[in-house]
């Protein structure tokens, strides 16, 4: 006695396999906890699980995303998208900075207060608190700017 329903069962999961459907997904990072803007992540705030259903922008567990920023509240068990995460915030607006002006081999530091936030590598304002001009610097660390000159 056959049973055909037996082989198109088989095929149908065969199929299922061989396109990528949700059987096979690619795990992607959830919150273990409620985050909130500006936190940073740790390794015990993540955990990689599938997806239940498609979420394009879901952040898959093969990026390294533990050191960046929270950027909008998640909620506990939620998928991390792209929106969510990003650099983490070196410099805060509104708030003093140490600023680094190199020329060769001459350099030179003052004060500044941040006029934007930014992370590693942003270009920013800042103003020169002696002077009270607005310049632009490059984000090269927590509370520093770097402006370089060409000699």
């Amino acid at each position: 006695m056959q049973f055909p329903h037996i082989h198109i069962i088989a095929a149908a999961a065969v199929m299922a396999l061989a396109t990528g459907s949700p059987a096979r997904c690619q795990d992607v990072w959830h919150a273990t906890r409620a985050l909130l803007p500006g936190d940073v992540i740790r390794k015990d705030d993540v955990v990689a699980h599938p997806l239940q259903h498609p979420l394009p922008e879901a952040l898959n567990s093969d990026q390294d995303i533990v050191g960046q920023q929270i950027k909008r509240r998640v909620q506990a068990d939620r998928p991390l998208t792209d929106r969510d995460v990003g650099p983490r915030t070196a410099v805060l607006a509104s708030t003093p900075v140490s600023v680094l002006w190199t020329s060769g081999t001459l350099r030179m530091e003052m004060e500044g207060r941040a006029e934007e936030s930014g992370a590693l590598g942003d270009e920013i304002r800042v103003l020169n608190t002696a002077s009270g001009r607005t310049i632009r610097g490059i984000v090269a660390g927590d509370g520093m700017v770097e402006i370089r000159s060409v000699p």
